[in-house]
């Protein structure tokens, strides 16, 4: 398996551990749906461990967490609690999306990688994300 692969599982690993740190952070201010969030929690820690596996599969070395992250605001209340959640998980779907494009000969990885890419944006939106993440431009249609 190519560097480019590597890095794309590098990148979706990184993206995972920072996601892990903000479920920690958010998850003493949220006053709902706490088991929502200890759920959201398990399934990036499965996902990391399966990333983990298959660089070690690979012949690479999975890199460890960063030693600090920052988040976009503070996190003071429910709300701000859901909308870290559903920034966080919305930032993993382009590291995913990339896997995907990356893995595209390898059917298990990406089916794998492309249900983390749905996975990702319902539970951004279950946070509250809107529900087009990324709206196309005004003026423009969505294809259908």
């Amino acid at each position: 398996t190519g560097g480019a692969v590597s890095d794309a599982l590098q990148a979706a690993l990184a993206g995972e551990y920072a996601v892990m740190y903000a479920y920690g952070r958010a998850g003493g201010r949220l006053t709902t749906d706490t088991d929502l969030a200890l759920e959201g929690l398990e399934v990036h820690r499965t996902r990391r461990d399966q990333l983990r596996a298959w660089l070690t599969e690979d012949g690479q070395e999975p890199l460890p967490p960063a030693p600090a992250y920052q988040v976009p605001s503070v996190v003071r209340s429910n709300a701000s609690a859901r909308r870290l959640l559903a920034t966080v998980e919305l930032r993993l779907v382009p590291l995913y999306t990339e896997l995907i494009s990356e893995v595209f000969d390898d059917e298990k990885r990406r089916v794998w990688s492309i249900r983390c890419v749905r996975d990702c944006a319902l539970t951004a939106q279950a946070w509250g994300a809107p529900g087009q993440a990324f709206p196309w431009p005004e003026g423009e249609v969505a294809p259908v």
